[in-house]
């Protein structure tokens, strides 16, 4: 790596050609650090997302020139580091999320990350006080959620490790929908996931033990036990099932934990 100058840096704030052409090697390597990570969703780097990305990085390193008001290189690549992250995460929004402004692109994404990363948890969390003032109502949260299913590609490797390269999510979502590929829409996509997700649920259910299983269900009101509400009936359910409030909670306790380990070793397979 080199190293700018104080004197090439206030050069290239003054527009001056070399400094400039300067400054854009000097910042390429980190433009294209910074891409590849904004282009990287699932594990798998959308590589014409991360040129465009890039791109928008090279323009707002050029832009910014003239507002850096430090001196040092190492202050000056911290800011532009902060520009980049700006421009890039603009643009990605932009690109990903049609449709929807880029606030409530990013209001879903914080909502996204309340929900661990489950959008359709997000779309529950969207219109919740947890999100304070950027709570979201359930229709606004709703199209967000339908944006952002959008920007998964049909293309990509459904697992490499189960079905190698050859076998993309748009062959297993046209599977489920009996319709060709080339027709599929982010609906679909909605569908075949939702679809997906109960599928395992109920799989996952089912490697619990009884009483585990039941106290679970009866949390959520999965069918065919009635919904008891969380926490909230346990000497209730506790009757029903002939069991101590104790016993409920040292069932859930361990259940939630059990079901969330084999739940997500399942989730690798989408």
């Amino acid at each position: 790596m080199t190293y700018l100058t104080t004197e090439q840096i206030a050069a290239a704030k003054e527009n001056n050609l070399d400094a400039v052409t300067a400054v854009i090697a000097e910042t390429e390597t980190l433009v294209v650090q910074r891409s590849e990570h904004y282009a990287t969703r699932g594990g798998h780097l959308d590589a014409d997302l991360a040129e465009d990305l890039a791109q928008a990085g090279r323009i707002r390193v050029w832009e910014s020139l003239s507002a850096f008001e430090g001196e040092s290189f190492g202050e000056f690549m911290r800011y532009m580091d902060r520009a980049l992250h700006s421009a890039m995460s603009e643009h990605r929004r932009q690109v990903l999320h049609p449709g929807v402004t880029a606030t409530a692109a990013k209001d879903f994404e914080r909502a996204l990350a309340l929900a661990s990363g489950d959008p359709y948890e997000a779309v529950r969390m969207a219109s919740t006080a947890e999100m304070g003032p950027r709570k979201m109502s359930p229709e606004h949260a709703s199209a967000a959620l339908l944006a952002w299913l959008g920007t998964d590609s049909f293309d990509r490797p459904l697992n490499d490790d189960m079905y190698g390269e050859a076998i993309t999510l748009g062959d297993v979502i046209a599977g489920q929908c009996g319709i060709p590929v080339d027709l599929l829409d982010p609906s679909d996509y909605a569908s075949a996931r939702r679809k997906t997700i109960r599928d395992q649920v109920h799989r996952t259910l089912g490697l619990l033990g009884e009483r585990q299983r039941h106290v679970l269900k009866a949390d959520h009101g999965v069918s065919p036990v009635q919904d008891y509400g969380r926490y909230e009936s346990d000497v209730e359910l506790a009757e029903d099932m002939e069991a101590t409030p104790k016993q409920i909670q040292e069932a859930r306790s361990k259940g939630q934990k059990r079901f969330r380990e084999l739940y997500q070793a399942g989730a690798r397979t989408w």
